[in-house]
């Protein structure tokens, strides 16, 4: 039981906040809510802090990357529909 607790734990627990705000993010998203590229900088904001502790730098700088295109996707959204719109559907 020791050793599981220290597996959820190892990484102060920023690996669990990462992956739960990313679903947040992507459901948000799904819903058409702006608010969702918000909470997917954040989490990969998270995910780069996990890297840096985890020295992975293919996941520091791939989550680099997702910051920057969470937020073009906010810019692009309050630029193009105001600030609280969602975007209109398109097939």
């Amino acid at each position: 039981m020791d050793n599981m607790w220290e597996a959820i734990t190892k990484y102060y627990g920023i690996d669990w906040i990462a992956m739960i705000l990313n679903a947040l993010s992507i459901y948000l998203l799904g819903k058409r809510l702006k608010l969702g590229f918000f909470l997917g900088v954040v989490a990969n904001l998270a995910w780069i802090a996990f890297a840096v502790l985890a020295d992975s730098a293919a996941t520091v700088i791939a989550c680099s990357i997702f910051v920057v295109l969470n937020a073009r996707g906010w810019w692009n959204w309050t630029r193009e529909n105001g600030p609280n719109k969602a975007p209109e559907a398109t097939r």
